[in-house]
């Protein structure tokens, strides 16, 4: 049985800015390796470029309370931390996760 489809996000610049700050706090970890070792996600963001079983997997966190989304221009999520390369962003639980909660709230379409 296939995992239901990830929910598309079109990241904003106020986004990426948010992460800029959780990169510097310690909040946001970047990079796929990094996710999977983390505990605690509250989101995870992952490029649309990602293999179809590495989006299954991310897709599995949601069974953990994570929310992830997929991004199709990655970079613009990642520019606001210098890490255009980066294909997976994941968001620690805590006040950053709930700024994040409360601005996609805010913006969803």
């Amino acid at each position: 049985m296939s995992e239901p489809a990830l929910p598309r996000l079109n990241p904003s610049a106020q986004l990426s800015a948010l992460l800029g700050i959780g990169c510097r706090f310690g909040a946001t970890v970047v990079g796929l390796s990094a996710v999977r070792r983390a505990k605690g996600l509250a989101f995870v963001f992952a490029s649309s470029e990602l293999a179809p079983r590495t989006q299954r997997e991310l897709a599995r966190l949601e069974r953990g309370g994570t929310r992830v989304f997929q991004v199709q221009a990655m970079e613009v999520l990642t520019q606001g931390f210098g890490r255009e390369d980066a294909l997976v962003v994941g968001v620690l639980r805590g006040d950053l996760a709930r700024g994040l909660a409360k601005h996609l709230a805010e913006h969803a379409p």
